[in-house]
């Protein structure tokens, strides 16, 4: 995002400020009351309320083309897990989620995808665990949850989830092998 900003000329943090500091804009993506595609002009738009609009689209254009990256290690333990049961995504995530999961080729690399976009509700709300853990057929106590961030893993934990706060792939792997994902 900051690239995104320099290279279109914005000020540093504009971008961050109404694509993800916007909560309420954010949250009707993620819970699917708005598209992705939806979500992505009105920060255009917003972004245009003090800047060129030609300079917001820029920016969101080059920010928006960019999909992230795989991590390899964690993807190793992903396949890893899958040899022993079934994996799933649970993810607050915009409609784009499947165009981008098939960009770089983790379409086929878990068992489930739970977007929050398509469930219409988002973590840490509970009933986004209670939504998939019904879906999987899963009592929740038999789920292990792996997120980056801390209200999400509380959330899963207090629902009886196994969880893990993930902050980097050798600790996930500590986490497996001492029966995490027992």
């Amino acid at each position: 995002m900051v690239d995104a900003e320099r290279q279109a000329g914005l000020p540093e943090g504009s971008l961050v400020a109404v694509a993800l500091g916007d909560h309420d804009l954010l949250n009707r993506a993620v819970t699917g009351k708005i598209s992705d595609e939806q979500w992505r002009r009105q920060i255009v738009d917003r972004l245009a309320a003090s800047n060129s609009e030609d300079a917001a689209a820029k920016a969101v254009n080059q920010w928006s083309s960019a999909r992230g990256a795989v991590n390899a290690e964690v993807l190793q333990l992903i396949r890893a897990e899958r040899c022993a049961r079934p994996v799933a995504v649970l993810t607050n995530a915009t409609s784009r989620l499947d165009e981008d999961l098939a960009a770089l080729a983790l379409d086929r690399e878990v068992d489930f995808v739970f977007n929050s976009s398509s469930l219409g509700v988002a973590k840490p709300d509970p009933a986004i665990f209670l939504r998939a853990g019904q879906i999987l057929g899963a009592p929740l106590d038999n789920c292990v949850f792996v997120d980056d961030t801390r209200t999400h893993v509380e959330t899963a934990a207090l629902l009886g989830m196994t969880s893990h706060l993930f902050t980097e792939p050798s600790a996930l792997m500590a986490f497996l092998a001492e029966g995490g994902a027992t």
